[in-house]
């Protein structure tokens, strides 16, 4: 075995602190609409998107509550992004309001993007706060529904985010998951604007 000469060792720890660290490549998502994922589609957003949802995470986001807030933005602009690449622009929200509407989406639809959107955020170490959880599915009355979700780190509480309601671009609603489960109404506190409706 070969040993370093001693001297060399300041160099080669000054080439380490150098050498830049792995990029974390940009994700890619598969889209998914015309109800219950009847067709997909694979799209990628460009540096300037990226660089326009990494800016809602980088000033504000103080706490679990600023974080929510930002996530709803990025789901809303991630969205739009989407749906300048395939015919979900068109999306209104529930079901029935856009059935004969190309690119229509489902909750199906829905969620599995939401999913998506939240993965892409997390692997991109935005989320500070939380982390993404399943799609979580609730059975009301024999009618099934389903959203994507987070969980907050610090209460271990769950969430739903929920784009069905809400046409295309426009920001999901946040709830806790308990609540959503039972279809209570989507809280102001957790969607600032429902207090001005």
């Amino acid at each position: 075995m070969t040993r370093l000469p001693i001297h060399l060792l300041p160099l080669l720890l000054l080439g380490s602190m150098l050498l830049p660290s792995p990029a974390i490549a940009d994700p890619y998502f598969v889209q998914c609409y015309d109800f219950g994922c009847k067709t997909t589609r694979e799209l990628r957003f460009n540096e300037h998107q990226w660089d326009e949802i990494k800016a809602l995470f980088t000033s504000g986001v103080v706490d679990s509550v600023t974080e929510k807030q930002a996530i709803r933005r990025a789901i809303a602009m991630m969205e739009r992004m989407s749906g300048e690449q395939t015919d979900t622009h068109l999306d209104r929200g529930g079901n029935y309001p856009g059935s004969d509407i190309p690119g229509q989406m489902d909750c199906i639809d829905e969620s599995t993007n939401t999913f998506q959107y939240l993965s892409a955020l997390e692997q991109l170490e935005l989320l500070k706060w939380h982390r993404v959880d399943t799609k979580q599915r609730r059975i009301v009355w024999f009618a099934t529904h389903w959203t994507a979700s987070i969980r907050e780190i610090d209460s271990n509480q769950l969430f739903a985010v929920d784009s069905w309601y809400r046409d295309n671009g426009e920001m999901p609603y946040i709830q806790p998951l308990a609540d959503w489960s039972q279809k209570r109404e989507f809280p102001s506190s957790f969607n600032p604007e429902l207090a001005t409706n």
